[in-house]
């Protein structure tokens, strides 16, 4: 996949860096300052690292549109 002319050089290494980060971050608040069990965490991480990136990419698109 070309990722030049990715929005706002936002490219495809960036947008999994931002899932990945935001899933190591989420998951342990998760589990182990709200009482989730880890199950529950690693599903609720990865959806919400999911949808912090794709909004993200949007807000990224839409600031490039104009």
């Amino acid at each position: 996949m070309d990722d030049s002319d990715s929005p706002a050089g936002l490219t495809l290494a960036a947008l999994i860096g931002a899932v990945v980060t935001a899933f190591i971050v989420t998951t342990p608040i998760l589990a182990l300052l709200l009482g989730l069990n880890w199950t529950q965490a690693v599903l609720i991480g990865g959806a919400g690292s999911v949808v912090a990136a794709a909004s993200a990419s949007l807000t990224a698109r839409r600031a490039e549109a104009g």
